[in-house]
């Protein structure tokens, strides 16, 4: 878990660096060198989380309903971390209701994990239109070392981490849709 912290902070840093205001000067090369080390430090990120099988999932949605790795079992599980203030994050929350409509009756549960607190999500949801289970759990961004928003997650009937995204992904909403058709 250390390393995974570790990593991604090496990731935001390098992220930082790479789009800061100072470093607009530096030539095309210096900047597809780092472009190059962040696609690195990324893809090191994911191989730790991206395959691994959980062991253990557990959290509570602001409806105080518990949810666990074992009473999702034999469901694929739709993590979306977000939060209040993400431009990016809200404005895909229409296509993520019609992905979701998609698979009504089917064994697939929908999670928005949001970092922002239970009290200014449901002052939140008043105006905002989001058909998930709203999750206000800290701990799941840590556990799965969430390195930017909006970010994805998902996990097969058997607790394995199947699907995470890439920074900056084009059609994120339809590679989700795509891996999930092929778990089912």
């Amino acid at each position: 878990m250390k390393l995974k912290i570790l990593i991604f902070l090496l990731f935001s840093l390098q992220l930082n660096n790479l789009f800061s205001q100072e470093k607009n000067t530096e030539s095309n090369e210096q900047l597809n060198d780092k472009y190059k080390m962040l696609e690195k430090e990324k893809k090191e990120l994911r191989k730790q989380i991206d395959g691994s099988v959980l062991e253990e999932l557990n959290f509570e949605d602001i409806n105080g309903k518990k949810h666990s790795l074992e009473s999702l079992r034999g469901k694929i599980v739709v993590l979306n971390f977000w939060f209040i203030q993400c431009k990016p994050c809200i404005e895909e929350f229409p296509d993520l209701n019609e992905l979701k409509t998609k698979f009504k009756g089917k064994p697939v549960e929908f999670f928005a994990v949001a970092w922002n607190d239970k009290n200014s999500l449901t002052k939140f949801l008043k105006t905002t239109k989001l058909e998930f289970t709203v999750v206000s759990d800290r701990t799941l961004n840590k556990k799965f070392a969430i390195p930017y928003y909006p970010y994805n997650v998902i996990i097969d009937k058997n607790g394995k981490v199947e699907y995470v995204n890439d920074v900056l992904s084009l059609n994120i909403i339809n590679k989700i849709e795509r891996k999930i058709n092929k778990l089912l």
